[in-house]
């Protein structure tokens, strides 16, 4: 039997044990994820719990891999050091990303299921890895806040360069207004009346809830002066017409199909009433100059 150095055992039982270290890593994390469906009915918290688990395993697995490989002691400690200034002079984005990551999480910017923006990309956040965030994007050529069909990839790091804005973190709604020109011969008293109806309609099943939500707001920041969620009214008079405003809570993710669904009901109601016209932007000729002959002022 040839002689095989002892170098070659110890490569040979490395790379078992690293193959068992990644078994039992994809395992423990699957694991995981089958008890967190079982325990947690939210989609949106099981998902983020999920991915700060599978993050947390992948990084415990990598650093396990590590010290089999390198061990422990001086040696560890050197090849650490070089690796890492290694990885920093080579791969600033990557290192700008798991810092992003460690905000994101830390700093309980978003989560999995909230709607933000980052930078110029909107949209609902469907996973959270260490170095990007997976976006379903809405708006672009859409209009209004829904789905374009596309998953847009943001490097995690583009939250420290970047503004990002959470629609949902804290309060579940959004304020949305419906602007109506009104000619000034309608019964403008009428059609604010029936606007406002209209909008106390479609908000009050949402009114209760959204209401205690807005409380537990107003009490992490209490320089938020804003405590109603029942629809409000605002007026204008314009050089055209009688401008008027409705304000009203709305889910982000119901925003169109609201606003699409009052424009509708408005539209056929003011049908119904003869002394209610809505403006549009005309050009009225009041008067021609009189037209003379050319020649006949030679």
């Amino acid at each position: 039997m040839p002689n095989i150095p002892a170098v070659y055992y110890d490569t040979i039982w490395k790379f078992a044990i690293s193959v068992v270290v990644i078994i039992i890593t994809l395992v423990v994390s699957r694991a995981i994820s089958r008890l967190l469906r079982k325990r947690i009915e939210e989609t949106s918290q099981r998902k983020t719990l999920r991915m700060l688990i599978r993050n947390g395993v992948l990084i415990i697995g990598a650093i396990i891999l590590l010290i089999i490989w390198l061990g422990f002691g001086s040696s560890f400690t050197v090849a650490m050091g070089i690796l890492g200034a290694g990885i920093a002079f080579a791969s600033q984005e990557i290192i700008g990303s798991l810092s992003g990551f460690l905000t994101i999480v830390t700093g309980s910017l978003f989560r999995i299921g909230d709607r933000v923006k980052i930078g110029n990309v909107a949209g609902d956040v469907l996973d959270i890895s260490l170095l990007r965030t997976k976006v379903m994007e809405i708006g672009e050529w859409v209009k209004a806040d829904q789905y374009t069909g596309r998953i847009v990839s943001v490097a995690n790091r583009a939250v420290f360069s970047d503004p990002v804005i959470n629609y949902t973190q804290h309060w579940i709604y959004l304020w949305d207004e419906v602007t109506l020109p009104i000619t000034y011969d309608s019964n403008w008293q009428k059609a604010a009346k029936i606007i406002l109806d209209h909008g106390q309609e479609y908000s009050s099943h949402s009114q209760p809830d959204a209401k205690n939500e807005l409380h537990k707001v107003v009490g992490l920041y209490p320089s938020i002066d804003e405590d109603s969620v029942e629809p409000s009214l605002y007026i204008e008079m314009t050089d055209n017409w009688i401008e008027i405003t409705l304000r009203y809570i709305v889910d982000p993710h119901e925003r169109r199909t609201v606003k699409a669904d009052l424009h509708l009901e408005l539209l056929k109601h003011f049908e119904e009433e003869s002394d209610i016209t809505i403006a549009s932007a005309t050009t009225e000729i009041v008067g021609f100059p009189p037209l003379t002959d050319a020649r006949t002022n030679q």
